[in-house]
């Protein structure tokens, strides 16, 4: 840790001194003990969010050092011969993306959809064509792509992925089947299957979509998904950070084939749209007991697939992907009942049939994946969430691109 970054820690723990009481059964919640210090520094040195002595601490120098550096597109293709994976470079300042030397990096297997660790150094990538994950080494410095393990094959096809926040274990949502696929992690970033695989409680039948965690890794939701005219929900999960494990909280319904979930920020509220019904749905989130409360829907356009929180809690924006149009829904939240209001000149035009969104840690732009298109569109996000396209967009992609992913460092 740099010293600057070393002072600010100080100044952090001496703001929330009066959070953290003495406990008779730790002597590190002691103020006056000599470990007291030394170990809340440490916590916030390496997390963005900590548990200490009874409270939730959040260092906001932590989170905010991170800076944009490359994005990386799926190309699902229509074989192996055309799947692949595009990195570009991004420019904080102003949006643009150049590819990088190298790019596009062949993956045989179909890549659907990725995740990258936190060190910004392994990529994980949900494969349909073997039903597997792949392990990729990224290099910061570069962006090149370069195959780290060999593929872990699971028993379904993978949908999307998400890590713990903790980085200790990946999860794979099942395309094909009311199953969520559980892989411990290594100290390589290799990964391997912990049996058995967590089932869900679809309202009927179908599958599983978009997986989110609260910061905290307290909680796990999963997108329900179901044909058309059968429903579909969001189940939420207590996480075991210790076993890897999962406990259901409950089923909440809300309409025909929710594909896609995010959650603010903030951890109050998580978003859902209805790929069928064609609406989106607000929750209000209970930080203790992972529990939700739905709020009143609003209507989306052709087809939402996927469903993205700004990261200041402003604005919510859902990828419309009908096959033969696409266009990009954007709504205000409440910041005290998370319910969504329609930006004004919402839906905004995208490429053909949007499937990925992705927004950068500044809340400064946004980027989608057109698949139909072939290409990656870029905006800027306006005070009032309206979105301008940017200079020199789209940037062509490859075959089917669904996946887009912001790295930063």
């Amino acid at each position: 840790m740099s010293p600057s970054k070393k002072i600010l820690s100080i100044v952090i723990v001496a703001a929330f001194l009066f959070q953290c009481q003495p406990s008779a059964l730790n002597s590190k919640c002691d103020p006056n003990g000599s470990s007291y210090f030394q170990t809340l520094i440490l916590l916030l040195g390496t997390s963005e969010n900590t548990q200490f002595c009874g409270a939730n601490i959040r260092n906001p120098f932590f989170g905010r050092t991170k800076v944009p550096r490359f994005v990386l597109v799926t190309n699902v293709g229509v074989s192996t011969a055309t799947s692949n994976i595009n990195v570009f470079r991004i420019q904080p300042n102003t949006g643009e993306l150049s590819q990088v030397a190298g790019s596009p990096f062949a993956l045989t297997n179909r890549p659907r959809y990725s995740v990258t660790n936190a060190a910004g150094n392994t990529v994980y990538v949900a494969n349909v064509g073997n039903t597997s994950v792949s392990v990729l080494s990224l290099d910061p410095d570069t962006g090149v792509l370069s195959v780290k393990h060999s593929d872990l094959v699971l028993s379904s096809t993978p949908y999307s992925l998400v890590l713990d926040p903790n980085g200790k274990y990946l999860f794979a949502s099942s395309e094909t089947t009311q199953q969520i696929h559980r892989m411990a992690i290594d100290s390589t970033g290799n990964i391997s299957t912990i049996p058995p695989a967590t089932n869900t409680s679809n309202p009927t039948s179908g599958a599983v979509g978009k997986l989110v965690f609260d910061s905290l890794g307290r909680h796990l939701y999963a997108a329900l998904t179901g044909g058309s005219g059968n429903m579909s929900g969001v189940q939420a999960f207590s996480f075991d950070s210790a076993t890897g494990g999962f406990t259901s909280i409950n089923v909440y319904q809300t309409s025909q084939n929710n594909l896609s979930l995010a959650i603010s920020a903030n951890d109050q509220f998580v978003y859902g749209a209805n790929y069928f019904s064609q609406d989106v749905f607000p929750f209000v989130r209970d930080g203790g007991s992972g529990g939700l409360t739905i709020q009143t829907s609003i209507s989306a356009g052709i087809a939402p697939g996927y469903t993205i929180v700004d990261p200041l809690n402003r604005f919510v924006y859902v990828a419309n992907s009908g096959t033969g149009q696409g266009t990009i829904s954007a709504y205000v939240i409440n910041s005290l009942t998370g319910g969504l209001t329609s930006v004004s000149g919402s839906p905004f035009s995208s490429g053909f049939s949007p499937i990925g969104l992705g927004i950068d840690p500044s809340g400064k732009f946004l980027y989608s994946s057109n698949t139909q298109g072939g290409n990656v569109s870029g905006y800027s996000i306006n005070g009032d969430g309206s979105l301008t396209p940017l200079v020199g967009f789209p940037v062509t992609a490859g075959t089917n691109p669904f996946s887009i992913e912001i790295v930063s460092y």
